[in-house]
């Protein structure tokens, strides 16, 4: 092992912040510096070298210990990245020593061309080491505040693997029902292990070169599938010269073909599953990350800003609960993803968001939602007679999984409509993470299937989410009348602070609010109030905005 430079920057994973109603959106990895990606030239001006040749995929060991008095919480984050160039992992905590592993010295021999990587509850990492043909176990020690990687034995006779998924069998924290499945590239096969204590035994492997129904041309990355948290039967191979990803199931050890979906990209390097089994894949070469629900529905994806996603990693931590004596180990509505390791590109953390889109209203077999939901959420709607301005209905729908969704109008729903033309349908969601992001989308409609008609007065709805804690959508409706309209926030004081002004419509409008003002500059916490001016009337409400 290979002692680098301190580094005071920012590679472990803070708790995640509220974000506005994005499915994805950037994280710094360390605000405090200022930093939010960390690049080679990031590495060049503090190290005055670079830290990575090729930087591929990452994995991160992360504890939790809540305690019933000081510190109450104590929370540890170590990032490991492999790095096929060099031939070496680099990992470290912010803030501290950064190392270097690389094999050499050990009984094992030097690292050649490490790939992906996977890490256990009990901080067991699996390397991907495709140069030697085997997957190498290390067992990561994080005793007295640092990280030593310690490798303990190795998976051999495979055939250049480049990828490897863990699995706790459904049961995370107990032995004996462990599995490790391995993307073995080289014979175009995947292959099952029964993990034990020092060793690994093949149990069953699936797969030949070619395409169609048991076949593979390129498996080049893998994932566990998971139900609220805990591992499941299914398993996710991304097929790269199929330009497809295989669902494959675990049926008591045996490893069984269940379907495969079509992709438009050419080459998936990186898969892996969050708390609730949504699975996201990188395509390096369209420079886009996909996320899919746990059938393979895609429900979003990252397409501006990437440069060459290598690797898209969700990490999970152990919390251990000393007032309970429990333990546990939980998603983080975070990721990191490793790009081309440029001077403006390399190591970025992302927010799990939360997304409505593509909401509409059908009413050929009765009035019904269509939707889709980028993440679990507790989804809630709310019907609105435009003409009254009265709430009809507001209900809970319960909780909902990622996915494309229809969800049937209830006759109480509507029934005080009376044949209204024009109502607006609201749905809202919150996330199923604890603290988690909500968003809202809202649509008009009519109960007898004709194009919902223009209000015949101007009405402002109020604020959603409220309070604010990053953004929040302020909704109006217009009549057809061709008055100037604007919106404007102002603070306590009577102070403008954001104006909104354009291309409103007849209908159903909506603005969003991040919190900021004209200039882009943070606004402080407190109360504030919107006002609707349209023509000569004038609409106010309240919401508060808290930091």
């Amino acid at each position: 092992m290979r002692r680098l430079i301190l580094l005071a920057l920012g590679l472990t994973l803070a708790a995640a912040r509220p974000v506005p109603a994005a499915t994805f959106s950037t994280s710094p990895i360390a605000p405090e510096l200022g930093i939010d990606s960390f690049t080679r030239k990031l590495t060049r001006d503090q190290l005055g070298r670079d830290l990575f040749a090729n930087p591929w995929s990452t994995v991160t060991i992360s504890n939790v210990d809540l305690y019933d008095r000081f510190p109450y919480v104590e929370s540890r984050q170590f990032l490991v990245v492999s790095d096929p160039r060099w031939n070496r992992l680099v990992y470290g905590e912010s803030g501290r020593t950064l190392r270097a592993f690389d094999g050499q010295g050990t009984v094992f021999g030097p690292l050649s061309n490490p790939r992906g990587m996977a890490v256990d509850e009990n901080n067991r990492v699996y390397v991907a080491d495709a140069g030697n043909n085997r997957i190498l176990v290390l067992q990561a020690s994080t005793e007295f505040g640092d990280v030593e990687l310690v490798p303990i034995f190795e998976i051999a006779g495979l055939s250049g693997p480049y990828d490897v998924a863990y699995s706790d069998g459904g049961t995370p924290f107990h032995d004996g029902d462990d599995y490790l499945y391995v993307a073995d590239t080289g014979r175009n096969r995947i292959a099952s292990y029964a993990l034990e204590s020092a060793r690994a035994r093949l149990i069953s492997t699936i797969g030949d070169l070619g395409g169609g129904t048991g076949r593979f041309a390129g498996p080049l990355a893998i994932a566990a599938g998971r139900t609220e948290g805990a591992n499941n039967a299914e398993i996710y191979v991304a097929d790269a010269h199929n330009h497809r990803i295989v669902h494959l199931r675990n049926q008591s050890g045996a490893l069984s073909w269940v379907s495969d979906a079509r992709l438009d990209a050419d080459l998936l390097t990186s898969l892996d599953t969050d708390q609730w089994g949504n699975l996201y894949a990188s395509a390096p070469r369209q420079a886009l990350v996909r996320k899919f629900a746990p059938d393979l529905t895609p429900v979003a994806e990252i397409r501006d800003g990437l440069s060459s996603p290598h690797s898209f990693r969700v990490p999970f931590a152990n919390v251990r609960d000393h007032r309970a004596g429990t333990v546990s180990r939980i998603g983080q509505p975070v990721a990191v993803s490793v790009e081309n390791w440029s001077e403006a590109s390399g190591i970025r953390r992302w927010n799990l968001g939360l997304e409505i889109s593509k909401l509409t209203v059908g009413t050929e077999n009765g009035p019904a939602a269509f939707f889709t939901l980028s993440d679990r959420a507790t989804v809630s709607i709310e019907v609105l007679d435009v003409s009254t301005g009265r709430w009809l209905a507001r209900r809970s729908a319960g909780v909902m999984d990622a996915g494309v969704h229809t969800l049937p109008l209830k006759d109480q729903d509507v029934a005080g409509a009376g044949g209204a033309d024009a109502l607006i349908l609201r749905v809202s969601a919150v996330s199923s993470y604890a603290n988690g992001p909500s968003d809202v989308a809202q649509t008009e409609f009519s109960t007898s299937g004709a194009g919902a008609a223009a209000p015949a007065r101007t009405m402002l709805l109020g604020n959603i989410p409220n309070p604010v804690a990053s953004f929040t959508r302020i909704a109006f409706l217009l009549p057809a009348s061709g008055e100037r309209v604007s919106l404007s926030v102002y603070d306590a004081m009577g102070r403008r602070v954001r104006t909104f002004s354009g291309s409103f419509t007849p209908g159903l409008n909506e603005v969003v609010w991040d919190g900021s003002d004209e200039w882009g500059r943070r606004a402080r916490a407190g109360v504030y109030l919107y006002r609707l001016d349209v023509g000569r009337e004038s609409f106010t409400r309240r919401m508060v905005l808290i930091r």
